[in-house]
């Protein structure tokens, strides 16, 4: 797929990027999720070629160091920082501030339609009888205890 869209703001090579609305391209702020990366330098105002390749690997530059495996999440300018969660993905090679990183992306696609319900099963077997509790003055109440309780209670409402 490819389309084309306009800069928002002057770009460099290998930093994170998200579409807007009407089209417009600009650096991922920090804490998002990019659609796609700069693989050169852009200009403010000029129209950039935009080519979606589904590669689930990107070169990023790194905002600070980061070590082999570590989760990573977009940082300021559009480069990639260390996540403390799992973030948008992990670099697979140990990486320093200003360097690119191999930015392994954590995929994740529109949910689907639930779809429909399954057909009800089988009704379980009947669990065991549990034991009869002690009736009277030590448990539950009495029938009479019950009626004397609620002409009471009516009582107090009238």
């Amino acid at each position: 797929m490819i389309f084309t869209a306009i800069a928002t703001e002057d770009v460099q090579p290998n930093r994170l990027l998200s579409l807007g609305a009407e089209q417009k391209v600009s650096i991922t702020a920090a804490g998002g999720t990019p659609d796609f990366r700069s693989t050169g330098a852009i200009k403010e105002g000029s129209e950039v070629r935009i080519a979606i390749k589904n590669n689930p690997v990107w070169q990023v530059e790194a905002g600070g160091d980061i070590a082999a495996g570590d989760y990573v999440e977009v940082g300021a300018g559009g480069m990639v920082v260390k996540s403390a969660g799992e973030g948008i993905g992990y670099v697979a090679e140990s990486v320093s501030k200003g360097g690119v990183a191999r930015l392994v992306r954590k995929f994740s696609g529109p949910k689907g339609d639930k779809g429909d319900k399954g057909d009800t099963g089988a009704a379980g077997a009947k669990g065991a009888t549990g034991a009869t509790g002690p009736a009277g003055k030590d448990g539950a109440p009495t029938q009479a205890e019950w009626d004397a309780l609620e002409a009471r209670v009516a009582a107090l409402e009238a």
